[in-house]
Parts: structure tokens; sequence; C-alpha cells
């Protein structure tokens, strides 16, 4: 009898200290420096806290695969008339999670404050079928259509009622007026049902709670630790160039042969290599794009400036360039640093002989308004001021020309041409660092082209 009490209360033991050990309700937690402004799409300001929160709460019409193909998501089908100047779209019969159908209404409500779509016509056609009326055909428009849809009624709904995505908001933690912490649930069956993010001011106190364990995850370049997993990759959304001023009165920056000779002694910058203007698309080329080579250059003769903005190190990238160009070009370089104050004048004024900048793109090789000559004057974003009558061609077939088997031989004359020109000396694809808790896995940067796509197959993570 005595021996039967003893193995019940063993039993009982191990069975409690099992239990604490076991986590019944495994969660992910997620550090981000930053605040969650409005959690609707398009509502306010660029927020890139709200942009991760948005991709996980909301659908689009359509949305991209793993292979970088379009698919339909709330577009349930759709047709093109008049070589892709009018789009008609039939939605499928999909709902909030507060119940209410997701209708006409609320796609146009998103998409009449894009400014995309400043000279398309949205016409309503019942509940479920919208019509879109371009000014011109836009082969890249559906590229467009891959924006999260917002409800129309979002003033009506509650916290714990918004969106339309795999996850939905199940609590949100305040401290001193502001939000320190939202957690989300996931819809979907998977071994982690929980995600919460943690906000912080500042990158120092995240890499702080990342090493106290208050964290899963952190995003940073300057974190390291042996509990964590790496996982990097470039991100194909955003490159880091330098532009020559094209329309300065610099003959450096005029003279096509000292470009190229430019390009091949610019040191390689530590993320990806930038394939041409369309890297990381479908439609990029297999051609030659120049990069640096230890072979011996032309020298020149002359002097050139090179503008940086004063943020995030990239003055000492330019004093490596500079370095570099006076040793083997022979000419003499300053590398000007400029405030963000002062940078959006001497972009107005194109002040400047070549200067150091980012640009984010698009999955869609639509590069339009980044190369073509119309786009050369403020603000336009043809930062280097090419033109170049036949690229111009090209980007005008491109985008006017629904086939991709089409468009993709238009983009590569034009990458073709670019190679000629070489008016910009491409840098990097920065790489996206992530440091997930080691006892997770699971995560995949492969197939994603923005960061905020990090959490595609969250469903398929486990906990070891």
């Amino acid at each position: 009898m005595l021996r039967y009490i003893f193995l019940v209360i063993l039993l009982s033991f191990v069975g409690g200290w099992y239990l604490l050990r076991l986590d019944l309700d495994p969660t992910f937690i997620e550090g981000v420096v930053g605040q969650p402004v409005d959690l609707i799409p398009g509502l306010g300001s660029r927020n890139p806290v709200d942009e991760i929160l948005e991709e996980l709460l909301f659908r689009p019409l359509f949305t991209y695969d793993r292979e970088g193909k379009i698919v339909h998501d709330l577009a349930e089908s759709y047709t093109t008339y008049k070589n892709g100047e009018i789009y008609d779209i039939t939605l499928k019969k999909s709902y909030w999670l507060d119940g209410t159908a997701i209708t006409v209404a609320d796609v146009t409500f998103t998409f009449t404050r894009e400014p995309a779509f400043s000279k398309i016509t949205i016409e309503q056609e019942g509940e479920r079928r919208v019509r879109f009326v371009l000014e011109n055909p836009l082969s890249s428009f559906l590229d467009i259509l891959t924006k999260p849809i917002a409800p129309a009624h979002f003033r009506e709904i509650p916290l714990d009622s918004l969106g339309s995505g795999d996850f939905y908001i199940t609590d949100v933690e305040k401290e001193g007026g502001r939000i320190s912490e939202l957690r989300l649930q996931s819809k979907k069956s998977g071994a982690i049902k929980n995600l919460v993010f943690k906000f912080f001011p500042d990158e120092e106190s995240l890499r702080e709670a990342a090493m106290q364990g208050e964290v899963d995850s952190v995003s940073d370049v300057s974190f390291s630790s042996e509990y964590f997993t790496l996982y990097e990759r470039p991100m194909p959304n955003r490159y880091f160039a330098l532009f020559f001023n094209l329309g300065a009165d610099n003959p450096l920056a005029k003279d096509v042969k000292f470009r190229a000779a430019a390009s091949k002694k610019t040191p390689l910058a530590s993320g990806g290599l930038v394939k041409g203007p369309m890297s990381g698309t479908w439609a990029q080329a297999k051609l030659s794009f120049p990069r640096f080579t230890s072979k011996s250059a032309k020298k020149f003769k002359g002097s050139i400036s090179i503008t940086v903005p004063k943020t995030n190190g990239v003055a000492n990238i330019a004093k490596g360039i500079a370095s570099t160009w006076e040793e083997e070009l022979g000419i003499d370089v300053k590398v000007k640093e400029v405030s963000a104050s002062q940078l959006e004048r001497v972009l107005e004024e194109r002040d400047f002989e070549a200067i150091i900048l980012g640009q984010e793109v698009n999955r869609d090789p639509d590069r339009y308004n980044l190369w073509h000559s119309s786009q050369r004057e403020y603000p336009g974003q043809n930062i280097a001021g090419y033109a170049d009558p036949r690229a111009d061609r090209a980007l005008e077939e491109g985008r006017a020309t629904l086939a991709r088997s089409a468009r993709k031989t238009h983009y590569t004359n034009f990458q073709r041409l670019f190679i000629e020109d070489n008016p910009v000396v491409f840098l990097d694809h920065p790489n996206f660092n992530w440091w997930v808790n080691s006892k997770f896995a699971g995560p995949d940067l492969t197939p994603i082209f923005s960061p905020v796509e990090r959490f595609w197959n969250f469903s398929d993570w486990t906990r070891n």
C-alpha cells in the first residue's frame, strides 16, 4: 500500500514537472523598432511597422506565388480590353473578420487614395464587379493591385475584428501612451499559433531585450548571439547606386568611357550583387553588367565630387570609392556630405556631380518612372538624368505590352542600351539580417522580395 501511494505521488510529480515544461500555447515574439500608426492600408503616411502588420492582416486582389508569378487572391477572375486599357475584375465571396462581405466599395476606398490612381477611373458594377479604366495600357497594373485591400467601414470595426488575412489581433498592450505589444493569432493550423510584436524606441534597447530573452527575433546588422540563428539574404526590393549627373557641367560625369571605367573600379559592397536595373525580377537579362575588376585601367584627368547623405555610414563607402578612383583612374575625388534637410534641395536642383542613394523597386520590372527621359525633372526619379530615345522606346513598349515574352524582349533591349550608356554604378542589394532564436526552426527568406514578407510560411515553423 505504501509503495502504491509512493508511486502515485511520484507519477503526479513527474506529470506536473512535464506540464510545466510543455508549452501548451507556443508564441513567437518579434522585436521591432518603431510603432504602429493606423493599421489601415494606405490610410496614413508610409510606416515600415504598419507595412509588416498589414501584410499579415489584409489580403490583396492579387498576390505573388513563390515562383514570382501573379495569382488571384480576393479576385476571382479578370478580363482586359483595349490592349490593357480596361480591367474588369470579379471578386470572390470573401468576408472581413467581423463577418461583413468584402465588396467593390472596399476596393474603391483603397485605391482612390493611391497616387498611382490619380488618372485611373474606377467604376463599380454591383458589389462584386469593378472596372478600372486607364489612360494608356499598363502591363504592370496587376502589380499595383497586389497592395492590401482596406475595409471602407474600418471606423466601425473593433480592433480584434480587423482584417481579412491569415492573422487577427487578440490583444494590445500599452505603456505610457505608446503601444508596447501587439498580439496576433494565426488562422492556419501550425505548431505555433501566436505571433507577438514587441515595440522598442531604438536599436540599442531592442538588442538588450534580445540578449535578455525578451524577444525571439531581431533585425539588426549589429546584433550577434550564439543563441540565435542568422537568416541572411540580399533583398531585391532595394538597391544602392552611385548616380552620375549626366546634365552637370562636370566632363567626367558626361564621359561614357569614364563612367564605364569607374564601374569597373568601384569596390564591391557587402550586400548582394545588383545585376542591372531589373535585378531580381523575371526580366533580369543574362548580360555582362560592369563590375569591379583588378585589371589596370586607363587614366583620366579631372576631378569629381560624390555627394552622400549623412546617414548609415554611406560616407565611408564613398571614401573607399574615392580612394580607389584616385589611385586607379588618376583623378581627384571629393566626398561631400549633406544633411537630410539639404538632400531634398540637392535633388530638386540636381546640385551634384555624382551621388549615392538607395532606391526601392517593385517585383514587376517596369522601370519607366526611374529611367525614362520624361522623369528627369524633379520630382521625377530619374536621378541621373538618363536620356536615350532607344531606351525610352524600349521602356514604353515594355509597359504597353501585356505578354510577358514580348515584355522581356523589350526589357532586354533596354538593359543592353543601359550597359552602353552606364549612367550609374550599382553598389549592392543590402542584406536583410534576421536573427531568430535557435529554438525555432522553419524561417525561410529564399522566395521573398521584401522583408515584410518574412512570415510567409509561419504555419510551417516549429519550436524545439
